[in-house]
């Protein structure tokens, strides 16, 4: 996998049309949504990015683990 998949991000599912949604992520499986609705579950190995989410889309606080320093680091 070249990056990894997170909660929001579009995704290229191995043998299935896409993209799909990314809704969430479990022990190794990805549950997908495509944009008419089906859902779709498969192994997270199975997948590739197309366009990672952005904060405003609902993905998990990432900022945490990328937050600036501050004047007091």
């Amino acid at each position: 996998m070249a990056s990894e998949i997170a909660v929001g991000d579009l995704v290229q599912a191995g043998g299935h049309a896409g993209p799909w949604k990314v809704l969430e992520i479990r022990q190794g499986r990805a549950l997908l949504e495509h944009h008419d609705g089906h859902r779709l579950s498969v192994r997270t190995t199975t997948l590739s990015v197309v366009r990672k989410a952005s904060l405003t889309e609902g993905s998990e606080h990432v900022a945490d683990e990328h937050e600036s320093p501050t004047l007091f680091d």
